[in-house]
């Protein structure tokens, strides 16, 4: 009776910990500048050259863009292309499925991807762009395609948000998304309900919440990310894998408030590659083999961090490949509080030496870390959008009464894709919500020479999040230009609970304009903007967190090369947590800690 007793503890906190099914945006998006997908949504009729022929029309439009899937079934035949800058975003009272049915031709024999996010679109790259050095060989499209490139170090802003994915038997080789881009790309809110296919991912990229695997060999396959830099995967869950969670060699693998449940294997290194690996707050549960396999473990480069570990019925937490040892679990239920391999250092003068630590004990009832690290939105009930209240977005017309007094009647503002012009510092009450859905199309823009930014004097901010509040800002692009010398961004002094994700702090590379046309961030000797009057290092701070500011901050890229610095933390000792910062390009420093 004891043990039966013990089984039905071990057996509920093994629940499942996150909403895994509901839509996230449940209503229709207004949005006039978006594409809004008009096919057949049955799961019958094919939807390939519908789909296809939308993300085309963002492209063709603007370069960069949204396309908006309404919910509904479609069934996919062949490789889906998504061009750089374009995010594909379902809506509706459920998620939009795409479908790929029992034995479509090219996904049984050989690798077969349905969505590959490319690096540019054929006939439509910038004339820097050179093809031979893009990978334009990348096997997996159907049909093969040799003229598409690979999404590189140099696709931005391309994302896929609150769909789902179904594969049908006989597909061995199908894989749902190749995903092998750099910054302010994700994949978030989805399903994959893999069946008979090889992967959900192969390759990623940036940044990833919210995915749920099932089935399939693996639920992600990976080599090194294009950048080179890691990819970080949040509030996650596998789930039923043939072979193992997760396949990857030099991917920086960094997770948090993941769960790993019923596979063979959880965490495979190839052999003959060393990588750098964090994970914290996660569980593995009924993980036959190892819940990491690290290879090359004699060579320096091999960095494994993972601390706070729940482990259920994982008889042996990690394997060498390198002399065959292996680290035993404590019992059938225990908690990690830390696991680290690689070269250690008893000092600074030490040449240090590779080293495994195993600190862990057995515990009867494990903590589930269900509270998920990016808080949900609110429901979009409570949206209003900015555009309804007289606001433009139109780059010319000066926005900033109109969005202040937005601001101080509703607290979920959304923002249509648009270029807002602002002329002084918005101030969000304790309570508002900005959300944007491309930090690249949807700008709140200072224009050079404001009045309110100019001359000496102490920072002036474009937003300012006041003391230990409950904000969220997601999905927007914040530019303080060149030419505006007491401008910060945004200075941010909310609270703990605070949340800003999918935040561009625009100027320097990768900037666009409102025709989706970049901007070119240099002179002819890469020393200075190609305006002198643009001084790079002549601006505060772009992201200024102080006086008491605090909250989690996630997928921000901050290349203003006119900024101070990317990022600036002083005078606070509120918590705060950051997730795939990209903070480059500044002349002076790109991150300061006072």
């Amino acid at each position: 009776m004891r043990k039966l007793l013990l089984l039905a503890a071990l057996v509920a906190v093994a629940a499942p910990l996150f909403a895994q099914d509901h839509s996230v945006y449940t209503e229709r998006p207004n949005d006039p500048k978006a594409v809004y997908l008009k096919a057949p949504a049955n799961g019958a009729a094919d939807a390939t050259a519908a789909l296809q022929a939308a993300i085309d029309k963002v492209q063709a439009s603007a370069n960069e863009g949204i396309v908006f899937v309404p919910s509904g079934r479609y069934r996919i035949t062949r490789t889906i292309y998504v061009w750089p800058s374009v995010r594909i975003i379902g809506y509706g009272p459920t998620r939009p499925v795409f479908v790929l049915a029992p034995r479509t031709p090219g996904y049984q024999n050989s690798l077969g991807y349905m969505f590959f996010f490319a690096g540019g679109r054929p006939g439509h790259m910038p004339h820097w762009f050179h093809l031979s050095k893009s990978r334009p060989d990348t096997p997996g499209t159907v049909p093969p395609n040799n003229t598409v490139p690979d999404a590189n170090a140099g696709t931005f802003y391309s994302a896929m948000s609150n769909v789902d994915f179904e594969i049908g038997k006989g597909n061995p080789g199908a894989v749902a998304v190749r995903f092998h881009v750099a910054q302010h790309c994700y994949l978030s809110h989805i399903n994959f309900h893999m069946g008979s296919g090889l992967a959900a991912i192969k390759e990623v990229g940036n940044e990833a919440e919210d995915l749920h695997f099932y089935g399939g060999q693996y639920g992600i396959i990976s080599g090194q990310t294009s950048p080179g830099w890691q990819f970080t995967l949040l509030d996650s869950t596998f789930q039923g894998q043939r072979v193992a969670a997760i396949r990857e060699h030099e991917v920086g693998l960094t997770m948090s408030h993941d769960v790993i449940r019923d596979e063979p294997r959880g965490i495979v290194i190839d052999k003959g590659y060393p990588d750098e690996v964090w994970v914290d707050h996660t569980r593995f549960d009924n993980v036959e083999g190892p819940a990491i396999t690290i290879s090359d473990n004699l060579n320096p480069r091999t960095e494994v961090t993972m601390r706070h570990i729940a482990c259920l019925h994982v008889p042996v937490f990690a394997k060498f490949r390198q002399g065959g040892k292996t680290v035993a679990g404590k019992g059938a239920s225990y908690l990690v509080s830390s696991f680290t391999h690689g070269l250690t250092l008893a000092s600074a003068a030490d040449q240090g030496r590779i080293r495994t630590r195993f600190h862990a004990k057995a515990e009867s009832k494990l903590p589930s870390f269900a509270t998920p690290v990016i808080r949900p939105l609110p429901p979009m009930r409570d949206w209003v959008n900015v555009q309804s209240l007289g606001v433009k977005g139109n780059g010319t017309t000066d926005d900033t009464v109109a969005l202040q007094q937005a601001i101080d009647h509703h607290r979920v503002l959304y923002f249509p894709i648009g270029h807002y012009i602002i002329t002084n510092t918005l101030h969000l009450r304790p309570d508002t919500v900005l959300i944007g859905l491309h930090p690249s199309s949807t700008q709140l823009v200072i224009p050079d020479g404001t009045p309110a930014f100019q001359g000496v004097g102490g920072p002036v901010p474009l937003i300012e999040a006041p003391k230990g509040g409950d904000n969220i800002v997601t999905g927007l692009g914040l530019y303080t230009n060149g030419i505006n010398p007491r401008a910060v961004a945004a200075l941010w002094m909310a609270g703990k609970n605070s949340l800003m994700d999918d935040v561009r702090f625009l100027g320097g590379h990768g900037t666009d304009t409102a025709s989706g046309k970049r901007i070119n961030p240099y002179n002819n000797t890469h020393t200075a903007d190609p305006d002198i009057h643009r001084r790079w290092d002549s601006q505060y701070p772009s992201l200024w967190i102080t006086n008491g500011g605090g909250g989690t901050f996630a997928d921000i890229w901050t290349p203003s090369t006119f900024a101070q610095a990317g990022l600036y933390i002083s005078h606070t000792s509120t918590p705060g947590r950051i997730y795939e910062l990209s903070c480059e390009h500044h002349v002076r420093n790109e991150v300061k800690l006072n």
